[in-house]
């Protein structure tokens, strides 16, 4: 088990790699310019390792939950039933390369989500905080220097909404998204859109535009954003979270995601996807 400030954790070791380095090979591909490919492979490298110790302290964590949560692969992550989906990533070469001339100024070693983690879960909002706290509890106690916690549930981007940890250890960064069932659910439909009007509408407020023809489409999942929040505000505490008609509620909401979805396969053939 990885022990408090222990120097075997990835987290508490200096990095294999000079940043500098890193950094300047990083500029040069971000300029379309010749670079040293070696260098970008061994960062990732690095990064796959940290997402391997970063899940098992994850599981540790998990392990300390006093709500019944569940992660039967039978089970999804719906409303009212107590069951959670942990899974991980490193970023591609090209999803790092737009993300590396979308955020021209920031070096490639600041990028704080090159190596993400995603826990969803049947929360309530309260709940979600204590998991959040605890989490990076768990994270500062096996080496991080410092997690910040990021709510992104009242100041939401673009309609997304969840709460983040940034995780900065001695080697780098990382970043872990903890959403709700409902969070989830809207989350994934706003990234499949993505996949079919152009990934600029997961940026409207850094200046994006939806793209012609799209409105409609954008604004009924931004509605949609907005009756999530109301409803998982509304059933807030224990009490009121087991009351048979804000369980339906949830369900009702859930559901209209759901029929969202299905009408986005319309839309991919509509805009020749």
């Amino acid at each position: 088990m990885i022990t408090p400030g222990d120097k075997t954790s990835l987290l508490g070791q200096s990095p294999p790699f000079s940043k500098s380095r890193v950094d300047k090979q990083a500029k040069l591909w971000r300029d379309g310019k010749p670079y040293d490919v070696d260098v970008i492979d061994e960062f990732l490298a690095f990064n796959a390792g940290v997402i391997e110790e970063l899940m098992t302290l994850t599981d540790l964590t998990i392990g300390s939950f006093i709500i019944p949560i569940s992660n039967d692969t039978g089970l999804q992550v719906t409303p009212d039933s107590n069951a959670y989906l942990l899974t991980s990533r490193v970023k591609t070469k090209a999803t790092l390369l737009q993300k590396l001339r979308r955020m021209s100024e920031t070096p490639l070693t600041n990028i704080h989500d090159i190596a993400g983690i995603r826990f969803d879960c049947d929360l309530t909002l309260t709940e979600q905080t204590k998991v959040a706290k605890a989490f990076a509890e768990g994270f500062e106690m096996s080496g991080a220097k410092k997690v910040e916690v990021k709510d992104l549930r009242n100041s939401p981007h673009s309609g997304y909404r969840a709460v983040h940890l940034h995780i900065r250890f001695e080697a780098g960064r990382a970043e872990m998204q903890i959403r709700t069932a409902l969070q989830s659910k809207w989350a994934n439909l706003y990234e499949e859109a993505a996949d079919i009007l152009g990934r600029g509408i997961r940026y409207l407020d850094e200046g994006e535009s939806v793209p012609p023809g799209a409105e409609a489409i954008v604004d009924n999942l931004q509605g949609a954003s907005l009756l999530v929040e109301r409803v998982e505000e509304l059933s807030d505490t224990e009490k009121v979270s087991r009351d048979p008609e804000v369980k339906k509620l949830r369900g009702e909401v859930y559901g209209m995601l759901e029929s969202i979805h299905g009408n986005l396969k319309e839309v991919r053939l509509e805009f020749g996807e």
